[in-house]
């Protein structure tokens, strides 16, 4: 018999509203407001430096404020949903939709129903943090200074023939690579938790804690691949069309 786990119980926004008029809503709800509160961030910084005796030029302002929203906010929202998808994948492969040979599906192409709820100790809770910690001070490092993201793009410019090459090796750079290497890092650090889950010994409890840690750490590498990538893209454009 598969095994049955608790799992948490989300709510849609406006679950009544047919599509597409509920995603038409979302934006219109989203997008404006956040737009003048990214404009008025950016204005209140440029103050703050004056005030301060620091010059600081709009496009400055603008990366520095899209880095940090995009650490601070993108990276867990990326996180949630990504770990949602992967829970998702996992309770079909526990119910054999892929022994037939069935093709996984595109990512985030179904709808998903809530993970389940995963016992943490706290150990585990530290250490999580202490990884969220990690990887906004990195994403801070790299792409808060639009004078790092400058010398992020000479060098694709300086290793790439053309637009084309431009963009494959920036996303090898900012999206693969991180992912890749993440992905590496995690398997090689649960390679333990994974021949313990694929024993059948443990009892229904631990095999959840196991099972989410290696979820959750494989949709955080995700989640922060993603992330990198669009604080580069968000940099390029400023850089571009606004530098």
């Amino acid at each position: 018999m598969p095994r049955t786990t608790p799992t948490r119980k989300g709510k849609r926004f406006l679950p009544d509203l047919a599509e597409p008029f509920r995603s038409i809503l979302l934006i219109l709800v989203i997008v404006p407001p956040g737009v003048i509160g990214i404009g008025a961030l950016c204005i209140g910084l440029l103050f703050a430096a004056e005030g301060m005796g620091r010059s600081l030029t709009f496009e400055e302002a603008f990366n520095g404020v899209l880095a940090v929203l995009m650490a601070l906010f993108f990276l867990p929202l990326c996180h949630a949903g990504t770990y949602r998808w992967f829970w998702h994948i996992e309770k079909k492969r526990q119910a054999g939709h892929f022994l037939s040979g069935a093709a996984m599906p595109d990512a985030f192409s179904e709808p998903t129903e809530p993970p389940p709820v995963v016992p943490i100790n706290l150990r585990q809770r530290a250490v999580y943090a202490l990884l969220y910690l990690a990887a906004i001070g990195l994403l801070l490092f790299v792409y808060l200074p639009l004078g790092h993201q400058a010398v992020l793009q000479g060098f694709i410019a300086r290793f790439s023939s053309g637009r084309a090459s431009a963009g494959s090796l920036a996303t090898l750079l900012t999206a693969w690579l991180p992912l890749l290497g993440g992905m590496a890092v995690v398997m090689l650090a649960l390679e333990g938790d994974m021949k313990k889950i694929r024993s059948g010994l443990l009892d229904p409890t631990e095999t959840l804690r196991l099972q989410g840690r290696v979820e959750w750490l494989g949709a955080f590498v995700t989640a922060f691949a993603m992330t990198s990538l669009l604080c580069f893209m968000f940099g390029a454009m400023i850089a571009r069309y606004l530098g």
